[in-house]
């Protein structure tokens, strides 16, 4: 031992003693597993709607990959892999759903809960919000406000916003349409005020396919149809609103 060198095992590079080394490494394993188990994808919530299945977007994947499959031997039509994914899926849930359950209050109080899920794939079939009016009970609909559209922007300050942007994609899906009903109640109120004049008003979808690029060159583009159409009156929305 050179002269001056101190034998104290106490000093700043000493290895830790006592329980605290085994207990960290304790705390170091929890969390890792904590964030595996956390970080595992799961279908749950609007994933696990079978009306959302029928959405033609899904629908087209199940094609895809039944394609695909097939392709590698393993025969399967677009519902029977639709069929086999929906069991394997609620087994899934069921076990994702029990093994996270523990390190709920940990992802809570540490603040890394994440509530919406990536994207797995485009969004083939949108559904483009639609508002008209009319004059009179029997006169013709004007448009007065198309998603995106600069001609036709009522209410465009709101309804173009990010986060009514992402509302208005959820609603136009099947297992919400208790909100998107809600939705059209809310857009008749501000039109019984915007257009005093008005008589009714229609909010509805328009459902279309989103063009491959060959189609854009082509000038080729599909042609979608209106759905989930409301109609209602204005006089007695601004009744209600004058009592």
């Amino acid at each position: 031992m050179a002269e001056g060198e101190s034998t104290d095992a106490s000093g700043p590079h000493a290895a830790p003693s006592g329980a605290w080394p085994h207990a960290r490494a304790l705390l170091i394993s929890l969390h890792i597993v904590a964030v595996i188990v956390l970080a595992l994808p799961s279908p749950g919530g609007d994933g696990m709607s079978r009306k959302g299945w029928k959405n033609p977007t899904v629908q087209a994947e199940f094609e895809a990959w039944a394609e695909r499959l097939s392709a590698l031997g393993l025969r399967r039509t677009p519902a029977e892999l639709e069929e086999r994914l929906w069991r394997f899926s609620k087994s899934y849930v069921r076990w994702h759903t029990a093994a996270k359950r523990p390190f709920k209050p940990y992802a809570t109080y540490a603040g890394v809960t994440q509530s919406w899920r990536m994207f797995v794939a485009p969004h083939r079939y949108p559904g483009r919000l639609h508002v008209d009016i009319r004059e009179t009970p029997d006169g013709p609909w004007r448009p007065v406000q198309i998603a995106r559209s600069r001609e036709h922007d009522w209410r465009g300050g709101q309804l173009n916003h990010d986060r009514a942007r992402a509302m208005l994609f959820r609603y136009a899906w099947p297992q919400y349409r208790v909100h998107y009903r809600a939705l059209a109640r809310w857009l008749a109120t501000h039109a019984a005020r915007d257009f005093p004049s008005a008589s009714h008003v229609r909010v509805r979808w328009y459902g279309f396919r989103t063009p491959t690029p060959e189609e854009v060159r082509a000038g080729d583009i599909p042609q979608g149809k209106y759905r989930d159409t409301v109609v209602r009156p204005l006089a007695d929305l601004r009744e209600e609103t004058a009592d």
